[in-house]
Order: structure tokens, then C-alpha cells, then sequence
């Protein structure tokens, strides 16, 4: 069987760009080893006691698994660009 030439290609094509786009978007917000956090904590003083204290903000760090789904993702795509289509058949 042959696959379809343009279609196979295009699914190449787009794994590529899911696997650039994800680690380009890990890469440009800090490229983070650990775990995705949707906070963060910084330490601040009281202006009048002079104690630190925690405060939590909401951020968004992207840690390693966006670039790992993304490479999962694009690895599912590849592997489709493999697969052969039947042509129609002539009634």
C-alpha cells in the first residue's frame, strides 16, 4: 500500500512544530526541571516589627512535563505519518 504523500508529510511537519513549540514555551519561561507550580512564595518584611513573612502569589512556571507531552504528542503524529491509507477502490 502507499500512503498519501502530502498528508504523511504534513503530519511531519506538524509533529516538528509541536515538539519546537514545546520546548520553546519551556524553554522561553524559565525552563524549570521540576514540576509545573501555579504559585509561588516570596519572603517579605514588616515594615514596622522588621519579621519576615511568607506571601504566595499566583504564577505559572511550566516545568519539564510540557516539554515531555509535547514530545509524546509530536511522537504520536510521526507515527501516524507512518501508517499506510488504502486507496479507493474502483466500484
Amino acid at each position: 500500500m502507499k500512503t498519501n504523500t502530502s498528508f504523511s508529510r504534513g503530519l511531519r511537519v506538524a509533529a516538528i512544530a509541536v515538539l519546537l513549540g514545546g520546548v520553546g514555551v519551556w524553554a522561553a519561561s524559565g525552563a524549570r526541571v521540576g514540576w509545573t507550580q501555579t504559585s509561588a512564595v516570596t519572603m517579605q518584611r514588616d515594615e514596622i516589627t522588621g519579621i519576615d513573612f511568607p506571601v504566595r502569589h499566583a504564577t505559572f512556571d511550566p516545568g519539564i512535563e510540557v516539554p515531555l507531552i509535547g514530545a509524546a504528542f509530536a511522537a504520536v503524529l510521526a507515527g501516524v505519518s507512518f501508517i499506510p491509507r488504502r486507496a479507493p477502490q474502483a466500484a
